[in-house]
């Protein structure tokens, strides 16, 4: 059996999903699944193949897991588009260092889509990966867990 590498299912953190209302979806969804959020986002640089773009970002991750749910708002352009509305959008894992894993990721066929960083000179947050069936994986810092899951 291969070894997933950073896509262990020990660490699967989250099932991402693309909304075009935020608000809304934490509306319906929270009280549909019985779960409660953490909401955040920040502007941010999303550093993919094209460049680095600056954009705006915001989520919700519910607080109950131990697989979350991850709400976040449809930004056009960006990585945080390009499903139709319902549907999962990326699988989320815990690494402990982002650049590792997503090196780890592009040499085994899975090219980055976009990191995520606050400022060129940190290091980045999480990174996307496109596998070769189309499945989009986030690998997502450990480091972040505090900020993401506050109340665990």
């Amino acid at each position: 059996m291969p070894t997933p590498g950073p896509l262990s299912q020990a660490n699967l953190f989250h099932t991402g999903i693309v909304v075009d209302d935020l608000d809304a979806a934490k509306a319906e969804l929270g009280e549909r699944l019985g779960v409660t959020w953490n909401q955040g986002g920040a502007e941010v640089l999303l550093v993919g193949p094209d460049g680095t773009q600056e954009s705006p970002s915001a989520y919700a991750i519910s607080r109950e897991g131990p697989h979350h749910i991850e709400l976040c708002q449809a930004v056009p352009g960006t990585v945080w588009s390009g499903t139709a509305p319902g549907q999962a959008h990326h699988l989320g894992y815990w690494v402990d260092d982002v650049a590792t894993a997503s090196a780890e990721l592009a040499s085994g066929g899975a090219p980055a889509v976009a990191c995520v960083t606050v400022a060129e000179d940190v290091p980045p947050m999480c990174a996307y990966h496109r596998t070769a069936n189309g499945l989009l994986v986030e690998v997502v810092s450990r480091g972040m867990r505090k900020y993401l899951l506050p109340d665990t």
